[in-house]
C-alpha cells in the first residue's frame, strides 16, 4: 500500500518516518487478518484507475430436465427409487414442476431429450453483470507536541496503529453492511416471522444453522457454490456462538476444537460442523430492535463482490503549514476508497442465509 509522508526532520529523518509507517502497514495487516472475515469471503476486484465502478460478471445456469415423455425410454420412476433421485417433488432446479413419478418436466428448455438427427431448440444465454459504487472513508487524528515529548509510550507509533486497525475495521464493516442489507434468506431464532418479533430467549440453535445450510445447499444446484468444494461459512458474533456452542439441543455444536486446525484457528475459524465452517468476528454488528438482535451470516462462494477504488493509504503530517504555523500537532491519519455489491442469480437462487437471534451475553 502507498505511504504518503510529508515531512523534513523527525525521529532521524524522513526515510525513518516511511520505514515506519511501511513496517505498520505489512505487520498489521497480518496482525488483523483472522477479523477480517468478510474481505476473504467476498471475491475481490480492485477498480482500474479512470473507472468509477467495478464490474462483476456472473454467468447464468443452464437448467437440466427430463422431459415425462421420455421417461419410459429410460426406465420406470422406479428404477431410480421411486424418484428419490431428484427429490419428493422432483425440483432440481428451483421452480420446476414435477410429475407423479417426480421428475422434473420441461419441453424445450435447458438440457433435454432429442430424437435422432434433431437438434435441441436454443435457448438464450448469457452473463449477469453487477456493478459496485464507490465510498470514501477516512479518519484524522492530531497529537499535541506536548504529548509526543511527555508521554512514556511511543505516541506516533502507537497512533499510527490505531489508525491501521481502524481502517481494517472499516473495511470489514462497509463490506458487512452490504452483504447483511439483503432480505432472502432471512431465518429468525425462535421460530419467529419478523425482527420485531425477536424477544429475550430467542437464542441461536443448530436447528436455525440447519435451515440455513439446506436454504443454500437446496440453492447449489443452481449456482450457490461450496468454499474449497465442501462446505459454506457463517460469520458470528462471539455472543451467539456461546449460545450455540452450549446449547444442549440432539446434533448441537460441541467440541469442534478437535476439528480444526492450529492454523485454521489462527484465522479465527472456530471448526466444521455438518456442513458450515464457523468463523468468529467480533465485529459483527448488530440491530437495534425491541432486544439486541445479532445476525448469523452463512454465505456461499461467489455471494459478493468487493474491491479498492484506493487501497487504504496513511498519511503523515509533521512539518508547520497554514492549519498549524506553530507546529503544535503532528497529524496522523489514513484513507480508504471501495465499494462491494451481492450477487443474484438470474434464476433468484439464495447465496447468503441470514440468522437473527437474541443472544443470552447480552
Amino acid at each position: 500500500m502507498p505511504v504518503t509522508v510529508r515531512a523534513t526532520t523527525w525521529g532521524g529523518g524522513p526515510s525513518n518516518i516511511t520505514d515506519l509507517l511501511t513496517g505498520y502497514i505489512s505487520d498489521e495487516i497480518q496482525i488483523l487478518e483472522p477479523d477480517l472475515q468478510y474481505a476473504k469471503l467476498g471475491k475481490r476486484r480492485d477498480a482500474p484507475k479512470g473507472y468509477d465502478r467495478i464490474i462483476f460478471p456472473q454467468t447464468n445456469q443452464i437448467p437440466v430436465r427430463i422431459n415425462v415423455s421420455n421417461i419410459g425410454a429410460i426406465g420406470s420412476p422406479s428404477t431410480f427409487g421411486g424418484g428419490s433421485v431428484f427429490g419428493a417433488t422432483g425440483s432440481i432446479q428451483g421452480g420446476q414442476a414435477a410429475t407423479a413419478g417426480g421428475f422434473p418436466v420441461s419441453s424445450t428448455q435447458g438440457v433435454v431429450a432429442i430424437a435422432e438427427g434433431t437438434n435441441p431448440a436454443s435457448i438464450t444465454w448469457g452473463a449477469t453483470s453487477f456493478s459496485s459504487g464507490q465510498a470514501q472513508y477516512g479518519v484524522l487524528v492530531e497529537i499535541s507536541d506536548l504529548l509526543v515529548h511527555s508521554s512514556a509510550i511511543e505516541t506516533i507509533d502507537a497512533c499510527t496503529m490505531h489508525v491501521r486497525n481502524a481502517l481494517a475495521r472499516l473495511v470489514d464493516t462497509a463490506l458487512q453492511t452490504v452483504v447483511n442489507a439483503g432480505t432472502n434468506g432471512v431465518i429468525y431464532a425462535g421460530n419467529k416471522t419478523a425482527r420485531a418479533d425477536l424477544a429475550v430467549g430467542d437464542l441461536l440453535t443448530q436447528s436455525e444453522m440447519q435451515r440455513a445450510y439446506k436454504t443454500l445447499a437446496s440453492s447449489n444446484a443452481a449456482g450457490a457454490k461450496y468454499f474449497d468444494g465442501s462446505y459454506f461459512a457463517a460469520v458470528i458474533h462471539p455472543y451467539p456462538e456461546s449460545d450455540l456452542m452450549t446449547n444442549s439441543q440432539t446434533g448441537a455444536f460441541v467440541d469442534v476444537g478437535r476439528y480444526t486446525s492450529v492454523d485454521d484457528l489462527k484465522k479465527g475459524a472456530l471448526g466444521d460442523f455438518r456442513g458450515i465452517r464457523y468463523l468468529r468476528s467480533a465485529w459483527q454488528n448488530y440491530f437495534n430492535s425491541t432486544t439486541e438482535v445479532f445476525p448469523t451470516t452463512v454465505l456461499s462462494a461467489d455471494a459478493f463482490g468487493w474491491g479498492y477504488f484506493q487501497a487504504p493509504t496513511p498519511t503523515l503530517v509533521t512539518t508547520p503549514d497554514s492549519n498549524d504555523p506553530l507546529n503544535l500537532f503532528t497529524s496522523v491519519g489514513g484513507k480508504v476508497t471501495l465499494g462491494a455489491t451481492r450477487f443474484e442469480d438470474s434464476v433468484g437462487t439464495v447465496r447468503i442465509a441470514r440468522i437473527e437471534s437474541s443472544a443470552s451475553n447480552t
